[in-house]
């Protein structure tokens, strides 16, 4: 089990920062109380806002190390946009930085989504789930090329709590089919334009190896009814393949048990970082 915090809030992250982003206005310095595995600070110089991601353990530091590969592999592989990551060290802990992607998460407007822009979107994220799809496993660098369960059993080690690894069962034998996978597709990684178009995806931690069903699951577990239906037309339509609803059905359970396991660790260990409501 890993207690220690990699990077804590003592750190002097001003300093840091500037190391690396020489012309920082240190009153733009905002801390991102979303984020999970990583203290998250938004910060700008006299251009641009940039991201800055400092993990909270060397577990998440492995995470980041293999967004960070992802990125650089899946760049020239898929039409939407991805974080350009770069990694450093601060007395040997890995941090990242990335230019802000311009626009908002889907989460951020979901609410506010015409019927017809919902229906394009979910064609986005089908032709986004394709793309992965149509890219063979072995060819991932090896620091991705994980199947998505094993990463879940490993994640799952992070904290104390009781873990019940048989909650992955249903993905361990979905996994026979494997395809490349986001592993996290849920509307806060999915990036729109100012006409709710989508132009990007973000955090690839959990990216690897799964059943092609994995991503579908995880972005209908966080939308609404209606939006299901538009992703499981729009994901048919696209790729040709029929969808098991059995089988999201049982991949969203999945989900909630990782997702629940997840807030609780984050409630003991992080109480400062805002969960979803």
């Amino acid at each position: 089990m890993e207690h220690k915090a990699f990077f804590t809030q003592q750190d002097n992250f001003a300093n840091i920062i500037k190391q690396h982003l020489p012309n920082l206005d240190a009153n733009t310095i905002k801390y991102i109380k979303t984020g999970w595995t990583n203290i998250v600070i938004e910060a700008r110089d006299n251009k641009d806002t940039y991201f800055f991601r400092f993990p909270r353990n060397q577990f998440f530091a492995r995470m980041m190390l293999k967004d960070f590969a992802f990125c650089s592999f899946m760049r020239d592989k898929v039409t939407f946009q991805f974080p350009d990551l770069k990694v450093f060290k601060d007395n040997e802990r890995p941090f990242s930085m990335h230019k802000k992607i311009k626009g908002w998460s889907l989460t951020e407007r979901f609410k506010h989504l015409s019927r017809q822009a919902a229906t394009n979107l979910a064609y986005d994220v089908a032709k986004f789930i394709q793309e992965l799809n149509t890219i063979h496993p072995q060819s991932l660098p090896k620091v991705c090329n994980m199947y998505l369960s094993t990463f879940l059993d490993e994640l799952s080690k992070v904290d104390d709590n009781t873990y019940d690894l048989h909650q992955h069962d249903a993905l361990r034998f979905y996994e026979k089919e494997a395809h490349v996978v986001h592993g996290d597709l849920n509307p806060g990684n999915i990036l729109l334009d100012a006409n709710d178009k989508m132009i990007g995806i973000i955090d690839f931690a959990f990216s690897g190896v799964s059943n092609n069903h994995v991503d579908i699951a995880r972005i209908i577990g966080r939308t609404n009814d209606s939006f299901t239906e538009a992703i499981i037309k729009a994901y048919q339509d696209t790729t040709g393949k029929q969808v098991n609803r059995k089988h999201i059905q049982k991949l969203i359970q999945t989900w909630n048990y990782v997702e629940q396991q997840y807030i609780l660790y984050i409630k003991n260990q992080h109480p400062d970082i805002i969960l979803p409501s």
